[in-house]
Parts: structure tokens; C-alpha cells; sequence
């Protein structure tokens, strides 16, 4: 492959006729160089760390995840959500599903504490279900028995654009008004840098629809108008 295609590729964030994942090369690269320069830097690193290739008991997070922890502050200002959202997608075993009624540590992880803590983590995990980051259902007569946690890059995503249609409100559900341009941007540039290809393939498909809306609207009207027929009498 020539290194002309190769970087086209990258740029594209495509996949070559040969199978190969630029993304994943370029990753690669960038990687290897980091390696090099924090070995110059702190020595043993590579012994001290935690590396999930040796060590167990982890969560794959996306990296966009500091800017979704954010976005979902701003949307319940006042009452944050990150914290809460975290520790339960690190309760996930790469699955999206939680088992609430085995996890008595959650609201703790989350914040709260004691009975009152129980109940304050109650409502912000319903605040959690109101902008669609997480499904709750009964289990065993437990109320908040199971959880499933969809994907939060496209949960954003949808919230986003549900605020750009409403304009300046009323904003449903409420809360949205506080999702900031800056915060949206910023997630958009940092999953575009990292790759995450769940977000820029949502992207583009919503801004393709919404180029197809509007220029629907500008279509002229085929034929002619029909006059109204005159009364009788």
C-alpha cells in the first residue's frame, strides 16, 4: 500500500481493501512513541503501572467518557450525575448490564451514604433513565433490580440534537437547556481524535438527514395550485 493511500485512509478513518485498520496503525504509532518517551522520563514505568493486559478486574471506557461525565452535570445542575453514571458503568463487565440489587456499594462509589444517601442515588439514577443513559427494571420485588446502560456516546448524541430542535425551549425533558455548545464540541473534536467511530458515523448520518430535511423544504410545490371552486347559489 502506498503511504499516500495510507494516509488518505487515516485521514478518512476508513478501512483498506486489505483489511487493515489505519485507526488502529495510527493508534499503534502514537502508542509506541508515548512508550518511548515516558521510559525516558520515569523509570520502571512499565513495571508500575496497571496494565489491563496483566492485571483483571476492569471496564473497557471510552475516552470520551470525562466529557460525557460532564454533559451530564450541566444537564442536571445542581444535582451532578457524572459520579454516579461512572461508578455504575465501571460495575459493567463490558456488557452494559448491572445487577443493582448485588451492588449495596453503588451509592456509596457514587457519594452517598447512609439511608438518605440510598435514596439520593435513587433519584439521580432516575434522572440517569429520563435522558435515556440508562434502562432500569424490577428484579425480585426490587425497584431498582436491573440495569442497562446503552451506549452514552449516541445517548449524547440524540440529547443534542433534541435540544437543537427545540430551540430555547421548553426543553423536554427538562434539564436540557443546560447542555453546553462547548462541552458538545469538545466531546465531537476528542471522539474524532481518538477514533470513535460510533460517534462520527451517528454524526454524519444525523447531519445527512437533516440536509435531506431541509432541502425537502425548499422543493417547490409540483404542478399548479387548483383554484377553489366557486359557490353555488
Amino acid at each position: 500500500m502506498s503511504l499516500f493511500l495510507l494516509r488518505f485512509l487515516c485521514e478518512k478513518g476508513q478501512v483498506n481493501p486489505e483489511g487493515i485498520n489505519v485507526a488502529t496503525l495510527k493508534g499503534k504509532a502514537v502508542r509506541s512513541k508515548d512508550v518511548e518517551l515516558r521510559d525516558t522520563y520515569f523509570e520502571d514505568a512499565g513495571e508500575r503501572l496497571w496494565d489491563r493486559s496483566r492485571h483483571d478486574g476492569y471496564a473497557t471506557v471510552p475516552k470520551t467518557m470525562p466529557l460525557v461525565m460532564r454533559a451530564l452535570d450541566e444537564l442536571s445542575k445542581g444535582k451532578p450525575l457524572g459520579q454516579t453514571y461512572f461508578a455504575l458503568f465501571c460495575a459493567t463487565w463490558d456488557n452494559g448490564f448491572v445487577r443493582l440489587g448485588r451492588s449495596t456499594d453503588l451509592p456509596y462509589a457514587s457519594g452517598f451514604t447512609g439511608a438518605r444517601g440510598v435514596r439520593v442515588w435513587q433519584e439521580r439514577m432516575k434522572l440517569l433513565e429520563s435522558f435515556g443513559f440508562v434502562e432500569i427494571a424490577e428484579s425480585g420485588g426490587q425497584k431498582f433490580g436491573l440495569a442497562f446502560l446503552p451506549n452514552p456516546n449516541i445517548a449524547l448524541l440524540g440529547l443534542w440534537e433534541k435540544k437543537k430542535a427545540q430551540g430555547s425551549g421548553p426543553f423536554d425533558p427538562p434539564g436540557l437547556g443546560g447542555l453546553q455548545e462547548a462541552t458538545m464540541s469538545a466531546f465531537l473534536e476528542r471522539a474524532i481524535d481518538v477514533g470513535a467511530n460510533d460517534v462520527t458515523r451517528a454524526h454524519a448520518k444525523l447531519n445527512a438527514e437533516r440536509r435531506k430535511a431541509d432541502a425537502d423544504q425548499t422543493k417547490p410545490m409540483k404542478g399548479r395550485p387548483r383554484r377553489p371552486k366557486p359557490a353555488k347559489g
